[in-house]
């Protein structure tokens, strides 16, 4: 279909300004009009109420994100040259001026223009994320896309599960999509190395903090205890002990996480150090504070508790009782690390929440690092608030005297 032949969509005021400002995504309800058909994936033209051209992209009148904006140019053709150039850029930044290696995001959806897009690059292999119906159609061409650009990768793996998927109506498939028959390798991460296992839940590893866990070692000292919740496959726990804590106690609610947890403690020589617990963070660290354990240092690296908007009260309220409970743990003039990846939990209000979270626990809290985020490889595009997520942390953590 070309462009004279697309449906059209025409958007409000506040949706128009927002892509004016370079916004790529358009939702719901900031759509007028449709005129034609649309299904899930189709390319269509998006115009303001006076009839101004603002550009083509997927829509997908099944899902709250209607409209994921692609190109402002009326006669580009989407498809693989598209992908493949934007591709090369994103990967040119990544290695040419962040200075990365074999291990980084190399895709981060509108963030490197390509909505809808995640890839993550973890030494010969790729692990293709893909949350858009627009974007399914072309993954394939995306996948060939990949290797051609980086040779260095030699299997894209389709790591298509969770939410994402399932609000656009998409199946769960979980393979590799080209290449080698590959999905397990070992990465370097300062001073650390780790398993990633493609096959495993969630995204096979959290690349997004790797900056704030080697930040960690800097603040360990041998002697130390170090409590690391919502530790999944032992990320900050073994920068811990591989920094010299002498004793690191990980919990996590998965025994899958777990297990690959435990296999890189053995893979750094620190097993010895570790002890692992599997079980619900809350209780556990509810039971710990019942028995007045204490740690040098706390690190509270939790899930989203924040999905949607609605759900702000109520994830607000895990995150302090998470706070609560982890600042009682914390030893004084200890260390607190705490984290949250909640899109819809921004700066200001996670920082009132954590200070509600000390008075309650009769704790003053002291800044030891700057306002820390997300890995630079995950690019925060400063017109799109919804690529900037992560918050993470430090404080120095005192009784109130």
């Amino acid at each position: 279909m070309n462009s004279a032949e697309e449906p059209k969509v025409v958007v409000d005021a506040q949706a128009a300004r927002a892509i004016g400002k370079g916004a790529m995504i358009v939702f719901k309800k900031g759509v007028v009009r449709v005129e034609g058909k649309v299904r899930p994936g189709d390319v269509v033209e998006v115009y303001t109420r006076g009839g101004v051209f603002l550009g083509r992209g997927f829509a997908n009148p099944n899902s709250n994100i209607m409209i994921r904006l692609v190109t402002r140019d009326r006669e580009a053709e989407i498809g693989k040259e598209l992908f493949r150039e934007r591709i090369r850029k994103a990967n040119d930044y990544r290695k040419k001026f962040l200075g990365y290696g074999t291990v980084y995001r190399m895709v981060y959806g509108e963030a490197d223009y390509l909505p809808g897009l995640i890839v993550d690059r973890f030494n010969e292999i790729a692990s293709l994320q893909i949350s858009s119906a627009g974007m399914e159609r072309f993954k394939l061409d995306v996948a060939e896309a990949i290797m051609e650009v980086e040779k260095g990768v030699e299997t894209v793996f389709e790591k298509n599960t969770g939410r994402s998927r399932r609000r656009e109506g998409l199946p769960e498939i979980e393979r590799v999509l080209l290449g080698r028959e590959k999905w397990r390798t070992i990465i370097q991460e300062g001073r650390a190395r780790f398993i990633v296992d493609l096959r495993g839940q969630k995204t096979g590893f959290f690349l997004d903090q790797r900056e704030n866990r080697i930040a960690l070692e800097k603040y360990i000292r041998p002697g130390m205890r170090v409590l690391d919740v919502f530790t999944y496959t032992g990320g900050f726990a073994i920068h811990a002990a591989v920094a010299g804590a002498d004793e690191v106690v990980a919990v996590d609610k998965s025994p899958q996480a777990i297990k690959t947890a435990e296999e890189n403690a053995k893979l750094n020589d620190v097993a010895d150090r570790l002890r692992f617990i599997t079980g619900s963070a809350f209780q556990v660290m509810e039971d710990m504070a019942g028995r007045g354990e204490k740690f040098d240092v706390v690190v509270l690296d939790p899930p989203a508790f924040v999905q949607h908007e609605k759900d702000l009260k109520r994830g607000l309220r895990a995150y302090f009782n998470v706070n609560y409970t982890g600042m009682k743990l914390v030893k004084n003039g200890g260390l607190l690390v705490t984290a949250s990846c909640s899109q819809h939990v921004d700066m200001q209000t996670f920082k009132d929440m954590v200070i509600a979270a000390a008075a309650k626990a009769g704790k003053f809290l002291k800044m030891v690092e700057p306002y820390r985020t997300q890995a630079p490889d995950h690019p925060i595009l400063m017109a799109s608030k919804d690529t900037e997520y992560l918050k993470c942390l430090f404080f120095h953590v005192e009784d109130m005297r």
